[in-house]
């Protein structure tokens, strides 16, 4: 068994002679809180998602695997940052950064060559005292989540989720992109998770979770 964690680079694999599949259980990262979370409770950001299977594979053959950044919390004066492997940007303050996605990319290092994703937790946000979380990201047998807001996940505020085809929509904000979380364009606005396809980020809302692939 050989364990992975996060370290904010690409990290490689050397599969061993004799061997033609393993076994992977992957999970991406948590987003950023919000930055009323210590106060009042519910800005959390979502969960990463969890993907386990197995993968055809070679002896000799090299996987390139991202481990994604857990997203930053916000500040009064400042928003979560980018997480690495897409989790999306805050803007100006109170608003969660996105978590990274994790992934195994084999053949080459672009998005293109990834076999394997578990998508990112979308950011928290602030407009109101009983919280608006993020979207938790894809795993293998949920579909990643929309934000929050008011206590009442999607509307017309929040970041939706990533799914296979698209990444997710924003009312006012960015929307999700392959691999990559919306960026908050708004300082409520909790930010996408990184994913196949990221989540978008949310306006006053939190952001969306990234889907998975396997």
């Amino acid at each position: 068994a050989a364990t992975f964690s996060y370290t904010g680079a690409a990290q490689t694999w050397t599969v061993p002679a004799g061997i033609s599949t393993i076994t992977v259980d992957m999970a991406g990262a948590a987003g950023g809180n919000g930055y009323y979370q210590s106060t009042y409770g519910g800005e959390n950001g979502g969960l990463g998602g969890r993907v386990q299977g197995t993968l055809t594979v070679s002896s000799g053959q090299v996987l390139n695997i991202y481990v994604g950044q857990v997203g930053s919390n916000a500040s009064l004066t400042t928003s979560g940052a980018g997480a690495f492997n897409g989790g999306g940007a805050g803007w100006q303050y109170y608003a969660g950064g996105g978590g990274g996605a994790s992934d195994i990319r084999i053949g080459g290092t672009a998005l293109s060559n990834r076999v394997a994703v578990s998508g990112g937790g979308g950011g928290g946000s602030y407009d109101c005292t009983t919280g608006e979380q993020g979207g938790n990201g894809g795993s293998a047998n949920q579909a990643a989540g929309a934000g929050w807001y008011c206590s009442t996940q999607g509307g017309a505020y929040v970041g939706y989720c990533g799914d296979q085809v698209s990444g997710g929509t924003s009312t006012n904000s960015s929307a999700g992109a392959i691999g990559v979380g919306g960026a908050g364009t708004y300082y409520y606005g909790g930010t996408g998770g990184g994913g196949y396809y990221g989540g978008g980020a949310g306006y006053y809302g939190g952001g969306g979770g990234g889907s998975n692939y396997v």
